[in-house]
């Protein structure tokens, strides 16, 4: 429905162009902001969202510690007493 005006307001307003030019340019743009009433008004509100925080990144001792933690029944070299792979 709201074309049908869009559309009767630009063929009025080239009639009235063709009479008085002024005119004619007024009511175009008056049709004009008409258009982007009904443009501004079908928009829907953007939705924002709010960014967490990022977590710090693990270490490697971290890792591991977590590792070990989760898997007790592996057999995970002792660091901190010296043990390692060879």
């Amino acid at each position: 429905m709201k074309k049908y005006y869009i559309l009767a307001g630009l063929i009025t307003s080239f009639i009235v162009a063709l009479v008085d030019i002024m005119a004619g340019i007024y009511l175009c743009v008056l049709t004009n902001g008409f258009c982007n009433w009904i443009i501004l008004a079908r928009q829907k509100a953007k939705i924002v969202t709010i960014k967490k925080k990022k977590e710090r990144q693990l270490t490697v001792d971290e890792i591991r510690q977590r590792e070990m933690e989760a898997n007790p029944h592996r057999p995970y070299p002792n660091y901190e007493g010296g043990e390692m792979y060879k």
